[in-house]
């Protein structure tokens, strides 16, 4: 097993073999292209979103550089700003706000208005974008109905892991011996259970306050939670880890193409609709639907101008 050096210089180190291998594509590509091209460093999943947005608000082509992860990003811009040779060009680093403190990262990085760029393919008319369908549609508001009822109860199972989640976040930011918890992109079917079978999804939490703390060593409080609960619920669709959200719209089309093509059901849509399970290809896919906002419009302009 690798042994981690978590001294100061041991974590320098690993960040520095980590960012190589963008840094390396990103001199490749300054080679190619020259000064005339815009490089743009985003977190892996995020490049769908980002490379049509950039061109299209910029007017230029543009080279990104897969970073592999949000510190990765910052690690770049940090390593760029001092090398007086790489200057000339025009950069642009893209981040998620996560449940971080973003507050002292330089303000050339953009950092998204919400959780991550998933939660802006959230927007008010998701199901006829997702769907392809119109209100006119007859099976219109049957459809509407149940998936924002499924929706509903999805978020209803996620909230307090998400609040507990922030806490923990909000911990690290104060007291940094706390203990660093890296989730994965989906959430655990040991916490929230989905399962979709013919006759529907159902969906199934699985966790209490005391059982995350007991499993991942952690002294989150009930008063503590009720907080989280409270900054997420200002804004849910903005706050809660996107990523859950993107994984039960992938349930749900899952769900709506098996009912589509039973002949004894079609209670929703007469035939299924076609959409990957790569969450990478499938933001790809999506990427009309989701939102553009206005900061990201004007940090791009204020790089390219």
């Amino acid at each position: 097993m690798e042994q981690i050096d978590f001294t100061p210089q041991g974590l320098l180190d690993k960040i520095e073999r980590t960012i190589t291998v963008p840094f390396q594509r990103f001199e490749k590509y300054t080679s190619d292209f020259g000064v005339e091209h815009l490089y743009c460093f985003v977190e892996g999943h995020d490049l769908p979103y980002y490379n049509v947005r950039v061109e299209a608000i910029s007017g230029k082509q543009c080279c990104f550089v897969d970073s592999g992860g949000k510190k990765n990003v910052i690690a770049l811009h940090e390593m760029l700003k001092g090398k007086k040779e790489y200057t000339k060009y025009k950069t642009l680093y893209f981040v998620d706000r996560d449940y971080d403190d973003n507050s002292t990262l330089n303000q050339a990085i953009y950092v998204t208005p919400c959780y991550s760029v998933e939660n802006l393919y959230l927007s008010e008319n998701i199901v006829d974008k997702l769907l392809c369908i119109q209100p006119e549609y007859e099976n219109y508001q049957k459809c509407k109905k149940f998936i924002d009822d499924k929706m509903t109860e999805f978020l209803g199972a996620i909230i307090d892991f998400c609040a507990w989640y922030y806490c923990i976040k909000q911990k690290e930011q104060i007291d940094h011996t706390t203990n660093h918890i890296c989730l994965e992109d989906s959430i655990n079917s040991r916490l929230v259970e989905i399962s979709v079978t013919l006759e529907g999804i159902a969906i199934s939490r699985h966790y209490t306050l005391e059982q995350l703390n007991e499993t991942y060593n952690t002294t989150v409080t009930q008063d503590e939670l009720n907080l989280g609960v409270n900054y997420i619920m200002k804004d849910i669709y903005k706050n809660v880890r996107g990523k859950y959200i993107f994984q039960f719209i992938e349930k749900l089309l899952n769900y709506l193409n098996m009912d589509s093509s039973n002949k004894g059901h079609k209670i929703f849509l007469k035939k299924p609709i076609s959409f990957n399970n790569d969450r990478k290809k499938m933001m790809a896919s999506l990427t009309n639907i989701a939102l553009t906002p206005i900061e990201l419009k004007q940090y791009i302009n204020k790089i390219v101008a």
